[in-house]
């Protein structure tokens, strides 16, 4: 999708219920992103394009962030973060990995929704360079697939792309 016909999100609002407008900037951006193709891209284009986005008011509140090293200033999952404690008060970890792992797969999901929504889910987990290995059994955990998930259990070192393309093929025989 070309880049010029996605809109990106409306400027955030900080008056107000600000924890709100941040979620609600937050979520409109993420599918902007995603709209864009902006995912997979150079962390440093993503928070360079993320930062242009918020308006003025919220650029002047970044500046004043204070991050473990400079690197950290173009990590666009660092800069949410900074933003999430500024406007949110923080996060709190313990409670987004309950939800992460209490997750399951409902009635009629896909595999593609289920996954989609653990890697939004892991974003606030601090999970660090594990997150995607956590999905992945969370995916075969969470699954309403028994038949696969017992296939995936029988395989050494699954990744998530194993256990993504053991599900759309058990979808098409199982």
């Amino acid at each position: 999708m070309s880049t010029s016909s996605v809109r990106p999100p409306a400027p955030l609002k900080v008056s107000g219920d600000v924890a709100t407008n941040w979620e609600r900037f937050k979520s409109e951006y993420d599918n902007y992103e995603i709209s864009t193709d902006l995912v997979d891209r150079d962390m440093k284009k993503c928070a360079a394009v993320f930062l242009a986005c918020p308006g003025p008011a919220a650029h002047t509140v970044f500046r004043t962030f204070k991050f473990d090293n400079e690197e950290d200033r173009a990590d666009i999952e660092k800069i949410k973060q900074a933003f999430d404690k500024h406007w949110l008060g923080g996060v709190n970890v313990t409670y987004e990995r309950y939800v992460f792992h209490q997750r399951i797969q409902q009635p009629g999901e896909t595999i593609q929704g289920f996954v989609s929504d653990f890697r939004k889910l892991a974003k606030s987990c601090a999970f660090e360079q594990r997150g995607d290995s956590l999905i992945c059994d969370k995916i075969i955990i969470g699954s309403r697939n028994d038949p696969t998930r017992r296939r995936l259990l029988q395989q050494k070192n699954v990744s998530m792309g194993d256990a993504i393309d053991t599900y759309d093929m058990c979808r098409c025989r199982c």
